[in-house]
């Protein structure tokens, strides 16, 4: 009994180790919005891969090459010249779905950080798969745009501020909220 409890005793202390030795956790954003639309013009007006500039405020440009065939690859010029690499990796015309990541990301600026330089990309995400789904939902249409990635610092330290968790997360569902409403304006 004696050697149970100081294996456990031994395992509890040493669990802070163990959670915090691997990195960053991953995160999650989901926005929705419901437009006064059929889902069948909600998705004309956002499922081609190359069309995001047409809705979203905050892409200048949209450079693309493939169409809707998994593989395809976008660019992304966002206000102020920064650019953001993607790849559609499912497109799926009859469920009104499609996937893709991000493959790069320009950096914007560097910062120092407890004697390190890191560099800061212009959306401070790594590793980052998103979902856009259209889907009746009444008399109106739902959309769905779900994000699954890391923050920009994938380090084990404590990060900073910029490349930091909760800076990731808002600058997801900010860019995610202002899309859905402008596609909202635009479609109704």
């Amino acid at each position: 009994m004696n050697a149970l409890f100081k294996s456990l005793l031994t395992g509890l202390l040493l669990l802070p180790a163990v959670v915090f030795a691997h990195g960053a956790s991953r995160l999650q954003v989901e926005e929705t919005i419901l437009i006064n639309a059929s889902p069948e013009t909600v998705w004309a007006a956002i499922k081609d891969f190359d069309s995001l500039h047409k809705w979203h405020p905050a892409i200048e440009a949209t450079e693309a090459t493939g169409g809707n065939e998994k593989g395809a690859t976008r660019v992304l010029t966002l206000k102020g010249g920064a650019t953001i690499n993607e790849t559609l990796k499912k497109f799926d015309d009859a469920s009104m779905t499609y996937m893709y990541q991000i493959d790069e990301i320009s950096v914007v600026d560097q910062i120092e950080y407890e004697g390190h330089s890191f560099d800061v990309p212009a959306v401070p995400v790594s590793k980052y798969k998103s979902w856009v789904t259209v889907e009746a939902e009444g008399d109106r249409t739902k959309v769905t745009w779900l994000a699954k990635f890391f923050r920009a610092y994938t380090g084990k330290h404590h990060e900073p501020e910029s490349l930091n968790d909760d800076t990731a997360i808002t600058a997801i569902s900010e860019f995610y909220k202002s899309g859905l409403q402008n596609l909202k304006s635009s479609v109704e």
